[in-house]
């Protein structure tokens, strides 16, 4: 059975259960009814399978230089003068002079076994098995526990999913939004966001010096300003619904990511994950 089928089936047995609707103040101004896509099965290995693939999407195949050693003309001696029978540089008055050459095993011969650009690394994806990771990894930022064990900071009374007025998609300042998570009980999360660390190992010296965490995720329907207002706080990211996928979900292929619905990019959910399924 295709985990969409089951995922409509389970809605269909299950009650409507509602979440409150947060205004710029951190008030509650109404509720909501969760799309039916919150109550797919909570399946890790289903999202960390979909990561793995969708993370090869976005590699550049790299090779060496099909012709990198092979720059020289080279003979062999043979057999008979006392010295090794490697092929050596044709070459007069440099230091290159008769050194070998064209081989992996000298000095500026050719890579033995290189990478090479025609290698495949894109992994295919099946599109429902797509949208089922999805819908699991939707499923899991509803659940407090895996969230918590993601590692953000949430206060006890912020219901999870936070679901905010969509007037958050027209804030237009930094400051703005920096308020906004602080009202709603995220100051810490910003603070734990907000730390930088050494990277330990070979990748401080080569453009990847600090380690941050990853914070909140703001979904949206449409930007109205709030993606250029947001990207300046450290581990806050903004995505709009069409471009949601379980790489924002589930960065590092472990799901329960601290993520900020609007209320249109929710009443539009189950219209992109179950699609004519719903």
């Amino acid at each position: 059975m295709s985990l969409l089928v089951e995922l409509l089936m389970n809605a269909s047995r299950a009650g409507e259960k509602k979440v409150p609707v947060l205004d710029l103040a951190g008030n509650r101004i109404g509720e909501i009814t969760l799309p039916k896509t919150f109550l797919a099965p909570l399946r890790e290995d289903l999202v960390w399978r979909a990561f793995i693939h969708l993370q090869t999407h976005v590699l550049q195949p790299k090779g060496t230089f099909k012709g990198s050693g092979h720059k020289y003309s080279v003979e062999s001696l043979g057999a008979g003068y006392g010295v090794a029978r490697i092929s050596r540089i044709r070459a007069h008055g440099t230091g290159k002079a008769m050194a070998g050459g064209m081989v992996n095993l000298a000095v500026g011969g050719r890579p033995g076994h290189p990478p090479v650009p025609e290698k495949k690394i894109h992994k295919d994806l099946n599109e429902k098995e797509k949208r089922a990771a999805l819908a699991v990894a939707i499923a899991f930022t509803a659940d407090r526990e895996a969230v918590k064990a993601k590692g953000h900071r949430i206060p006890e009374d912020l219901p999870l999913p936070v679901v905010v007025d969509d007037a958050l998609q027209s804030v237009a300042k930094t400051r703005e939004v920096r308020e906004f998570l602080e009202r709603i009980g995220l100051g810490k999360e910003l603070e734990r966001c907000s730390e930088k660390k050494v990277r330990a190992g070979k990748g401080k010296r080569r453009g990847r010096r600090y380690k941050r965490r990853v914070g909140p995720l703001i979904v949206i329907l449409e930007d109205r300003g709030i993606e250029e207002a947001a990207e300046n706080i450290p581990g806050v990211e903004v995505v709009k619904l069409k471009d949601l996928s379980v790489l924002h979900l589930a960065p590092g292929a472990k799901p329960g990511r601290l993520t900020i619905w609007t209320r249109s990019a929710l009443e539009k959910l189950d219209e992109k994950i179950l699609g004519g399924l719903a």
